[in-house]
C-alpha cells in the first residue's frame, strides 16, 4: 500500500490540475470553447424588464474578464453580469472534460480553412434575421465555402445564400464529432450528389453508396456538341480502363452534362463508349458544391477529395489532357 500511496497522490493531482486548467481567461480568449448557454445562479434585474429568476437560460454572448454578456431567449435585451452569477466555467469544463486533445486543439480559425472537418449541412444554433426571411435556431443550411471569417450557407427552402458567423451554427460540434469518428457523416461531395445522378444511357437514377466512396472525385464537363470534348473524351475513357483495374475504387468519374436534353446526352455517352453516372443540365444548379466547380469553359475536368477541395483543375493546368496527365501521375503515388 505504501508505494501505491504515491502514485495515487500523482494521480490525483493530475485529475485536479487538468479539472482546473479551463479558466474564465482562456474563455475569453478562446470563443470555441464558449458554450451557446447558461444557466443564472443568482437572479439579475434589468432596466424596464421583468427581473431573470434563478434557473433562467440565456443566450451566452462573450466573457470579457470576469463578467459575461448575456442575450434574452427573444433577442430583446442584451446585458452584462457577473460570470459568477452564471454557470458559465462550469458547463464549459463539463465539455472540455470530453474532448480528446485534437478536438480541444480546434478553433474557429483553422476550422475555417479544415474542410476536411466540414458536414454537408450545418444547423443554425441561433435565430437569424435576414432581409430574405427569418430563420430559426435548428434551421438547416448547406455550407458552400467561407467569405473571410464567416460562412457562406445555402438555405435549401428558399434557395438563396447568406452568411453566418461561425459560433451561431453548430459547425464546430459537427467538427468535433467527426475527429472523434471519421465516418460520423458521408462525404460532402456524396450528399451534394445525392438524388441527382441519372445513367446516361436509359435516365435511370443511379444511387451511390456513400460508405464505398473513393479517394478522389473525376468529374468531366462534356456535350457531344462540343468538338474538343468529342476529341478529349476517348482520352478519358481509355485512362479509365487501364487505370481502374491498377486503382481499384481510388476514384470515381462523374460526368456533368452539357447537354441540353437527354437524348443528346444518351446519344453522346453512346459514341463516346462511356456509362459513368451523369448529372444532367437540368439537375446541375441543384449541387450547391459541384456546381461551383465549373467555368464557362468546356471540356472541363476538375478532380477533388471527398470534401469536395479542388485538387486538380483543367482551367488551371492548359486543358482537360494536361489535367489527366497530372491525375495519373497522382494515381501512381
Amino acid at each position: 500500500m505504501k508505494t501505491l500511496l504515491p502514485i495515487a497522490l500523482a494521480a490525483l493531482v493530475a485529475t485536479t490540475a487538468v479539472a482546473q486548467d479551463l479558466t474564465l481567461a482562456e474563455l475569453a480568449r478562446r470563443p470555441e470553447l464558449l458554450p451557446s448557454q447558461v444557466t443564472l445562479k443568482q437572479p439579475v434585474k434589468l432596466q424596464g424588464r421583468p427581473a431573470m429568476a434563478i434557473g433562467q437560460k440565456l443566450i451566452l454572448v462573450s466573457v470579457r474578464g470576469t463578467s459575461v454578456e448575456l442575450e434574452t431567449p427573444d433577442g430583446r435585451s442584451v446585458f452584462t453580469t457577473k460570470a459568477d452569477d452564471t454557470d458559465v466555467l462550469a458547463v464549459a469544463q463539463q465539455t472540455w472534460q470530453g474532448l480528446n486533445p485534437e478536438q480541444r486543439a480546434l478553433t474557429y480559425a483553422t476550422l475555417l480553412q479544415r474542410k476536411d472537418l466540414w458536414p454537408y449541412r450545418v444547423k443554425l444554433t441561433q435565430a437569424m434575421r435576414l432581409s430574405s426571411g427569418d430563420l430559426k435556431p435548428g434551421t438547416p443550411a448547406i455550407l458552400v465555402g467561407v467569405e473571410g471569417s464567416q460562412l457562406l450557407l445555402v438555405y435549401e427552402q428558399g434557395k438563396f445564400l447568406f452568411n453566418a458567423e461561425p459560433r451561431d451554427t453548430d459547425l464546430l460540434e459537427s467538427a468535433r464529432k467527426f475527429i472523434a469518428d471519421k465516418n460520423a457523416f458521408p462525404s460532402r461531395i456524396s450528399e451534394d450528389l445525392a438524388g441527382k445522378l441519372v445513367s446516361p444511357a436509359s435516365g435511370a437514377p443511379v444511387t451511390r453508396e456513400a460508405k464505398a466512396d473513393p479517394k478522389f472525385f473525376v468529374f468531366y464537363r462534356g456535350a457531344g456538341w462540343c468538338g474538343p470534348c468529342v476529341q478529349f473524351s476517348p482520352s478519358l475513357v481509355k485512362f479509365d480502363k487501364d487505370a481502374k483495374a491498377k486503382h481499384p475504387g481510388a476514384y470515381e468519374i462523374v460526368f456533368i452534362s452539357g447537354d441540353k436534353t437527354p437524348a443528346e446526352m444518351k446519344a453522346y455517352a453512346g459514341k463516346m463508349g462511356f456509362a459513368w453516372a451523369a448529372v444532367p443540365q437540368s439537375r446541375q444548379p441543384e449541387t450547391q458544391i459541384v456546381n461551383r466547380l465549373f467555368t464557362n469553359l468546356i471540356p472541363q475536368l476538375v478532380i477533388t477529395d471527398r470534401a469536395g477541395s479542388v485538387i486538380i483543375d483543367s482551367a488551371r493546368t492548359g486543358g482537360p489532357d494536361n489535367a489527366l496527365r497530372q491525375f495519373a501521375a497522382l494515381l501512381k503515388k
